[in-house]
């Protein structure tokens, strides 16, 4: 008896998992098609197979589904992209111009490689982004915003590894910049009002300007 528990139990683990899984991935979709607007509790239900009640088992509410999900979103899009900026902000007083609008634009090219493996939930998420503070935000509306705040981490610091202190409304201001340009040449792309080469080279010559005006500011106190 006690050998079918220990068997079963983990069974029963593994498919809870797995619906668990199959849960975040049907909202992600729901949202990815329809914006926030199409998702409910029944319908993500639904897409993962199971009835609605059985929800229940494994998220309290909707809300609580969807924050694990955009807690995921930002962690699988933030992690290979930060790194490669913080690597080239902590080497910038050692890289040549060249070398650093390289590095620039490869950070880019990752950028938009990874909004480009889903346009349509990139396009819902600009479309439910709050455009000022506001406690109603719907879906993933508030995604970017938290996103903004990751990069302002990473931009400082980086500011500090290279022997930097910074002004926090300044890097503000650069990020609202940068992220207003990178937001709006992605949307021109999948338009096809120009390449997505033309707008990596244009975003890498202008935020190129924009890091060289931040680090500029402070001359690195650090000992060579």
């Amino acid at each position: 008896m006690t050998s079918t528990i220990r068997t079963t139990e983990p069974k029963r683990h593994h498919s809870k998992s797995q619906t668990r899984s199959a849960l975040l991935k049907s909202a992600l979709i729901l949202y990815s098609q329809h914006g926030a607007k199409g998702i409910s509790m029944n319908k993500v239900a639904k897409g993962a197979g199971i009835a609605q009640p059985s929800f229940y088992n494994h998220f309290p509410k909707l809300e609580s589904l969807l924050d694990e999900l955009r807690l995921q979103l930002k962690k699988n899009y933030m992690e290979p992209i930060s790194k490669a900026v913080l690597s080239m902000l902590k080497d910038y007083d050692i890289l040549s111009s060249e070398e650093f609008r390289q590095q620039n634009r490869h950070c880019l090219e990752l950028i938009f490689d990874a909004t480009f493996r889903d346009i349509r939930l990139f396009k819902h998420i600009m479309e439910d982004r709050p455009r000022f503070e506001s406690g109603n935000t719907v879906g993933f509306g508030c995604l970017l915003n938290e996103l903004q705040d990751e990069w302002c981490a990473v931009i400082i610091q980086g500011l500090k590894l290279s022997g930097r202190s910074f002004d926090l409304n300044y890097v503000q201001l650069c990020l609202d910049c940068a992220s207003a340009q990178i937001h709006e040449l992605i949307i021109g792309c999948h338009d096809g009002r120009y390449s997505q080469e033309h707008a990596i080279n244009l975003l890498s010559k202008n935020l190129t300007v924009l890091f060289s005006e931040l680090f500029s500011r402070n001359k690195s106190t650090m000992v060579n």
